[in-house]
Protein backbone atom coordinates (compact mmCIF):
# COMPACT_ATOMS: atom_id res chain seq x y z
CA UNK A 1 0.00 0.00 0.00
CA UNK A 2 1.35 3.43 -0.97
CA UNK A 3 2.20 5.77 1.89
CA UNK A 4 -0.36 8.60 2.08
CA UNK A 5 1.07 12.10 1.68
CA UNK A 6 0.59 14.69 4.39
CA UNK A 7 2.87 17.55 5.40
CA UNK A 8 1.92 16.81 9.01
CA UNK A 9 2.65 13.07 8.76
CA UNK A 10 5.27 11.49 11.01
CA UNK A 11 5.01 8.15 9.17
CA UNK A 12 8.21 7.59 7.19
CA UNK A 13 8.74 5.54 4.01
CA UNK A 14 10.53 2.20 4.40
CA UNK A 15 10.79 1.56 0.66
CA UNK A 16 12.19 3.63 -2.20
CA UNK A 17 9.01 3.94 -4.34
CA UNK A 18 7.02 5.38 -1.41
CA UNK A 19 9.79 7.86 -0.65
CA UNK A 20 9.93 9.12 -4.24
CA UNK A 21 6.15 9.33 -4.57
CA UNK A 22 5.98 11.27 -1.29
CA UNK A 23 8.59 13.73 -2.60
CA UNK A 24 6.55 14.23 -5.77
CA UNK A 25 3.40 14.90 -3.73
CA UNK A 26 5.35 17.34 -1.55
CA UNK A 27 6.33 19.39 -4.62
CA UNK A 28 2.79 19.25 -5.96
CA UNK A 29 1.52 20.51 -2.61
CA UNK A 30 4.15 23.09 -1.64
CA UNK A 31 5.48 24.21 -5.03
CA UNK A 32 9.02 24.01 -6.42
CA UNK A 33 12.15 26.05 -5.80
CA UNK A 34 14.89 25.68 -8.43
CA UNK A 35 17.68 25.79 -5.85
CA UNK A 36 19.89 28.34 -7.56
CA UNK A 37 20.42 30.10 -4.24
CA UNK A 38 21.62 26.81 -2.88
CA UNK A 39 23.09 28.08 0.38
CA UNK A 40 19.62 28.32 1.90
CA UNK A 41 18.74 24.79 0.85
CA UNK A 42 21.81 22.72 1.66
CA UNK A 43 21.90 19.54 3.72
CA UNK A 44 20.92 21.40 6.88
CA UNK A 45 18.47 23.76 5.20
CA UNK A 46 16.18 21.33 3.41
CA UNK A 47 14.37 19.80 6.34
CA UNK A 48 11.66 22.37 7.06
CA UNK A 49 8.57 20.72 5.63
CA UNK A 50 6.64 23.99 5.20
CA UNK A 51 9.21 25.59 2.88
CA UNK A 52 8.86 25.52 -0.89
CA UNK A 53 11.30 22.66 -1.58
CA UNK A 54 14.14 22.25 -4.02
CA UNK A 55 14.85 18.79 -5.49
CA UNK A 56 17.08 17.82 -2.56
CA UNK A 57 14.71 19.52 -0.15
CA UNK A 58 11.75 17.43 -1.33
CA UNK A 59 13.88 14.29 -1.18
CA UNK A 60 15.12 14.98 2.35
CA UNK A 61 11.69 15.81 3.77
CA UNK A 62 10.26 12.70 2.10
CA UNK A 63 13.05 10.63 3.69
CA UNK A 64 11.94 11.90 7.09
CA UNK A 65 14.32 14.71 7.96
CA UNK A 66 12.34 17.15 10.08
CA UNK A 67 9.32 14.82 10.27
CA UNK A 68 10.34 12.31 12.93
CA UNK A 69 8.29 12.09 16.10
CA UNK A 70 9.62 11.28 19.56
CA UNK A 71 6.45 9.28 20.19
CA UNK A 72 7.14 6.80 17.38
CA UNK A 73 9.65 3.96 17.07
CA UNK A 74 11.29 3.77 13.65
CA UNK A 75 13.03 0.96 11.78
CA UNK A 76 16.13 3.00 10.99
CA UNK A 77 17.95 0.34 8.91
CA UNK A 78 14.88 0.05 6.66
CA UNK A 79 14.50 3.84 6.43
CA UNK A 80 18.09 4.37 5.35
CA UNK A 81 18.11 1.42 2.96
CA UNK A 82 15.08 3.00 1.26
CA UNK A 83 16.84 6.37 1.16
CA UNK A 84 19.99 4.87 -0.38
CA UNK A 85 18.11 3.06 -3.13
CA UNK A 86 15.85 6.04 -3.86
CA UNK A 87 18.86 8.33 -4.24
CA UNK A 88 20.60 5.80 -6.52
CA UNK A 89 17.61 5.48 -8.82
CA UNK A 90 16.71 9.18 -8.89
CA UNK A 91 20.25 10.40 -9.57
CA UNK A 92 20.81 7.80 -12.32
CA UNK A 93 17.55 8.78 -13.98
CA UNK A 94 18.25 12.52 -13.81
CA UNK A 95 21.81 11.99 -15.09
CA UNK A 96 20.37 10.28 -18.18
CA UNK A 97 21.85 6.90 -17.36
CA UNK A 98 24.38 5.53 -14.95
CA UNK A 99 25.83 8.47 -13.06
CA UNK A 100 29.55 8.94 -13.85
CA UNK A 101 32.06 8.66 -11.02
CA UNK A 102 33.96 11.69 -9.84
CA UNK A 103 37.17 11.22 -7.83
CA UNK A 104 36.50 14.53 -6.07
CA UNK A 105 33.12 13.44 -4.69
CA UNK A 106 32.04 10.48 -2.63
CA UNK A 107 29.17 8.59 -4.22
CA UNK A 108 26.40 9.89 -1.93
CA UNK A 109 27.47 13.55 -2.11
CA UNK A 110 27.89 13.37 -5.87
CA UNK A 111 24.42 11.89 -6.29
CA UNK A 112 22.86 14.63 -4.16
CA UNK A 113 24.63 17.25 -6.29
CA UNK A 114 23.29 15.66 -9.50
CA UNK A 115 19.74 15.76 -8.13
CA UNK A 116 19.98 19.39 -6.98
CA UNK A 117 21.73 20.52 -10.17
CA UNK A 118 18.98 19.04 -12.34
CA UNK A 119 16.51 21.36 -10.63
CA UNK A 120 18.67 24.43 -11.33
CA UNK A 121 18.23 24.30 -15.08
CA UNK A 122 16.49 27.38 -16.48
CA UNK A 123 12.76 27.00 -16.73
CA UNK A 124 12.42 23.89 -14.58
CA UNK A 125 8.79 23.72 -13.46
CA UNK A 126 6.91 22.18 -10.57
CA UNK A 127 5.19 19.69 -12.90
CA UNK A 128 8.52 18.60 -14.40
CA UNK A 129 10.06 18.09 -10.97
CA UNK A 130 7.09 16.10 -9.66
CA UNK A 131 7.00 14.00 -12.83
CA UNK A 132 10.69 13.17 -12.44
CA UNK A 133 10.10 11.87 -8.92
CA UNK A 134 7.05 9.88 -10.08
CA UNK A 135 8.98 8.26 -12.93
CA UNK A 136 11.91 7.44 -10.63
CA UNK A 137 9.41 5.81 -8.24
CA UNK A 138 8.31 3.41 -10.99
CA UNK A 139 11.94 2.63 -11.80
CA UNK A 140 12.52 2.00 -8.10
CA UNK A 141 9.84 -0.69 -8.14
CA UNK A 142 12.04 -2.70 -10.50
CA UNK A 143 15.27 -1.81 -8.72
CA UNK A 144 13.83 -2.85 -5.36
CA UNK A 145 12.97 -6.30 -6.69
CA UNK A 146 16.55 -6.67 -7.93
CA UNK A 147 18.07 -5.55 -4.64
CA UNK A 148 16.37 -8.31 -2.64
CA UNK A 149 17.13 -11.09 -5.08
CA UNK A 150 18.52 -14.32 -3.55
CA UNK A 151 22.26 -14.35 -3.03
CA UNK A 152 22.68 -10.70 -2.15
CA UNK A 153 25.23 -10.00 0.61
CA UNK A 154 23.65 -9.73 4.10
CA UNK A 155 23.30 -6.37 5.80
CA UNK A 156 26.49 -4.92 7.30
CA UNK A 157 27.24 -5.31 10.99
CA UNK A 158 29.01 -3.05 13.42
CA UNK A 159 31.75 -2.41 14.36
CA UNK A 160 33.00 -0.93 11.10
CA UNK A 161 36.66 -1.58 10.33
CA UNK A 162 38.92 -0.80 7.38
CA UNK A 163 39.38 -4.50 6.68
CA UNK A 164 35.61 -5.02 6.79
CA UNK A 165 35.03 -2.24 4.26
CA UNK A 166 37.56 -3.70 1.84
CA UNK A 167 36.22 -7.23 2.29
CA UNK A 168 32.69 -6.02 1.56
CA UNK A 169 33.89 -4.30 -1.63
CA UNK A 170 35.60 -7.51 -2.75
CA UNK A 171 32.46 -9.56 -2.11
CA UNK A 172 30.36 -6.97 -3.95
CA UNK A 173 32.57 -7.22 -7.03
CA UNK A 174 32.30 -11.00 -6.95
CA UNK A 175 28.52 -10.72 -6.61
CA UNK A 176 27.75 -8.18 -9.36
CA UNK A 177 30.93 -8.67 -11.47
CA UNK A 178 33.36 -5.98 -12.56
CA UNK A 179 33.01 -3.70 -15.56
CA UNK A 180 36.60 -2.74 -16.48
CA UNK A 181 37.39 0.28 -18.61
CA UNK A 182 34.27 2.18 -17.61
CA UNK A 183 33.62 5.27 -15.56
CA UNK A 184 30.50 4.00 -13.86
CA UNK A 185 28.14 1.07 -13.33
CA UNK A 186 25.56 -0.32 -15.74
CA UNK A 187 22.43 1.90 -15.74
CA UNK A 188 19.97 -0.98 -16.16
CA UNK A 189 20.39 -2.47 -12.70
CA UNK A 190 21.22 0.67 -10.72
CA UNK A 191 24.02 0.94 -8.23
CA UNK A 192 23.28 -1.95 -5.90
CA UNK A 193 23.03 -4.76 -8.43
CA UNK A 194 24.78 -3.90 -11.70
CA UNK A 195 28.38 -4.57 -12.79
CA UNK A 196 30.61 -1.82 -11.45
CA UNK A 197 34.13 -0.46 -11.36
CA UNK A 198 36.64 -0.90 -8.53
CA UNK A 199 36.07 2.61 -7.19
CA UNK A 200 32.33 2.12 -7.32
CA UNK A 201 32.60 -1.07 -5.25
CA UNK A 202 34.59 0.84 -2.62
CA UNK A 203 32.00 3.64 -2.64
CA UNK A 204 29.20 1.11 -2.17
CA UNK A 205 31.02 -0.33 0.85
CA UNK A 206 31.43 3.13 2.35
CA UNK A 207 27.83 4.06 1.71
CA UNK A 208 26.27 0.92 3.13
CA UNK A 209 28.53 1.00 6.19
CA UNK A 210 27.89 4.65 7.04
CA UNK A 211 26.20 4.82 10.47
CA UNK A 212 22.67 6.12 10.61
CA UNK A 213 22.14 9.44 12.44
CA UNK A 214 20.38 7.68 15.31
CA UNK A 215 23.65 5.94 16.19
CA UNK A 216 26.15 7.32 18.67
CA UNK A 217 28.72 9.81 17.44
CA UNK A 218 31.51 7.36 18.32
CA UNK A 219 30.34 5.15 15.46
CA UNK A 220 30.83 8.05 13.06
CA UNK A 221 34.35 8.58 14.37
CA UNK A 222 35.14 4.89 13.88
CA UNK A 223 33.61 4.99 10.39
CA UNK A 224 35.74 7.94 9.26
CA UNK A 225 38.89 6.37 10.69
CA UNK A 226 38.12 3.09 8.91
CA UNK A 227 37.39 4.92 5.66
CA UNK A 228 40.70 6.83 5.74
CA UNK A 229 42.69 3.70 6.56
CA UNK A 230 40.99 1.65 3.82
CA UNK A 231 41.48 4.29 1.12
CA UNK A 232 45.10 4.89 2.15
CA UNK A 233 46.06 1.21 2.16
CA UNK A 234 44.32 0.32 -1.10
CA UNK A 235 45.47 3.37 -3.07
CA UNK A 236 49.07 3.09 -1.81
CA UNK A 237 49.13 -0.61 -2.73
CA UNK A 238 47.82 0.09 -6.23
CA UNK A 239 50.18 3.04 -6.79
CA UNK A 240 53.23 1.16 -5.51
CA UNK A 241 54.08 3.92 -3.04
CA UNK A 242 52.48 5.60 -0.04
CA UNK A 243 49.79 8.16 -0.81
CA UNK A 244 49.76 10.27 2.31
CA UNK A 245 48.92 13.88 3.02
CA UNK A 246 51.63 16.41 2.31
CA UNK A 247 52.49 19.36 4.58
CA UNK A 248 49.34 21.45 5.12
CA UNK A 249 47.50 19.46 2.43
CA UNK A 250 43.71 19.53 2.98
CA UNK A 251 42.02 16.20 3.64
CA UNK A 252 39.88 16.48 0.53
CA UNK A 253 43.00 16.79 -1.67
CA UNK A 254 44.62 13.59 -0.44
CA UNK A 255 41.26 11.82 -0.69
CA UNK A 256 41.01 12.99 -4.30
CA UNK A 257 44.46 11.60 -5.11
CA UNK A 258 43.60 8.27 -3.48
CA UNK A 259 40.26 7.97 -5.25
CA UNK A 260 41.82 8.94 -8.59
CA UNK A 261 44.44 6.22 -8.15
CA UNK A 262 41.78 3.58 -7.43
CA UNK A 263 39.62 4.66 -10.39
CA UNK A 264 42.56 4.79 -12.84
CA UNK A 265 44.00 1.43 -11.74
CA UNK A 266 40.65 -0.33 -12.02
CA UNK A 267 39.98 1.06 -15.51
CA UNK A 268 43.28 0.09 -17.12
CA UNK A 269 42.74 -1.96 -20.30
CA UNK A 270 42.63 -5.68 -19.58
CA UNK A 271 42.06 -5.25 -15.84
CA UNK A 272 40.21 -8.29 -14.51
CA UNK A 273 37.75 -8.80 -11.69
CA UNK A 274 40.08 -11.38 -10.14
CA UNK A 275 42.93 -8.87 -9.96
CA UNK A 276 40.72 -6.27 -8.33
CA UNK A 277 39.33 -8.72 -5.77
CA UNK A 278 42.85 -9.94 -4.98
CA UNK A 279 44.08 -6.39 -4.33
CA UNK A 280 41.07 -5.59 -2.15
CA UNK A 281 41.58 -8.69 -0.04
CA UNK A 282 45.33 -8.12 0.25
CA UNK A 283 44.68 -4.57 1.45
CA UNK A 284 42.05 -5.87 3.88
CA UNK A 285 44.55 -8.34 5.32
CA UNK A 286 47.22 -5.64 5.65
CA UNK A 287 45.01 -3.24 7.61
CA UNK A 288 43.66 -6.09 9.75
CA UNK A 289 47.23 -7.11 10.67
CA UNK A 290 48.06 -3.49 11.53
CA UNK A 291 44.99 -3.17 13.74
CA UNK A 292 45.78 -6.43 15.51
CA UNK A 293 49.35 -5.35 16.13
CA UNK A 294 48.21 -2.06 17.64
CA UNK A 295 45.51 -3.61 19.83
CA UNK A 296 46.32 -4.44 23.42
CA UNK A 297 45.82 -8.09 24.33
CA UNK A 298 42.67 -8.79 26.35
CA UNK A 299 42.40 -12.31 27.79
CA UNK A 300 38.75 -11.68 28.72
CA UNK A 301 37.71 -10.76 25.17
CA UNK A 302 35.19 -13.02 23.47
CA UNK A 303 35.32 -13.86 19.75
CA UNK A 304 33.59 -11.17 17.71
CA UNK A 305 30.94 -11.67 15.03
CA UNK A 306 32.31 -11.42 11.51
CA UNK A 307 32.44 -7.80 10.40
CA UNK A 308 29.98 -6.83 7.64
CA UNK A 309 28.86 -10.41 7.05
Amino acid sequence: MTLRYSTESTLLPTNAPDLLDWAAAHIEDRGFYDGREGGRFGKNGTTIRYLVPSMVGAFDVAAGYGRRSSTRTYDYPALYAAERLALDVLSDYLAGGAMPHDPDWEDENHRRFIVQDWGRWDGRTRDEAAAAFRHAARLADRAQAAVVRPGRPPRPLHPITASGLLEWAAAHLEDVTMKPGGLTHDPDGFADTAPCTLLHAVDRALRIAKPIPADEHLLFRAFHQAKESALQELSSRLAGHDITAGPNEPTYEVDRRRRSTILTWGNQPGRTEGEAVQELRAAALAVADEAEAEAEPDPEQQPEESVLF
